[in-house]
């Protein structure tokens, strides 16, 4: 009877645990979609302007928020017609991300902030910054 009664104890704390550890991982899915946008012609207080280009690159989602202490898992995928960075300096990361291309960034979460993610390949203007927000 014990033994019954150990095993079924070790049985719930080894699911107790495990449920614990699951709960320190955070796991995300990020895109990079390049959006480029024409305007043919513009007319703005009677000035007219002909063949507007605007090129853009965004992180979608571009907020990501985490508890302090937690495991991060972030799978970026890049939609862009060429390579992207991703970057985040106060966590050393400096990935670089070809077109067509997903790769798995991990860390743990050690430093609350907000943080900002960026593309160290391009001006900001270009691809628009994000933010890692880690929350005490």
């Amino acid at each position: 009877m014990k033994i019954t009664k150990i095993v079924i104890i070790s049985s719930v704390l080894g699911l107790l645990l495990s449920g614990i550890a699951q709960a320190a991982e955070q796991n995300f899915k990020v895109v990079i979609n390049a959006y480029d946008t024409t305007i043919p012609e513009l007319k703005v207080e009677g000035v007219t302007v002909n063949n507007i280009r605007a090129f853009n690159v965004l992180n979608e989602p571009e907020t990501l928020a985490v508890k302090k202490g937690t495991a991060v898992k972030i799978t970026v995928e890049n939609k862009s017609p060429i390579s992207e960075g991703f970057a985040i300096d106060e966590y050393e990361i400096k990935e670089i991300i070809k077109a067509g291309e997903t790769k798995v960034i991990s860390f743990v979460a050690d430093k609350a902030g907000a943080f900002t993610i960026w593309c160290q390949l391009h001006p900001k203007n270009i691809h628009l910054p994000g933010s890692l927000n880690v929350i005490e």
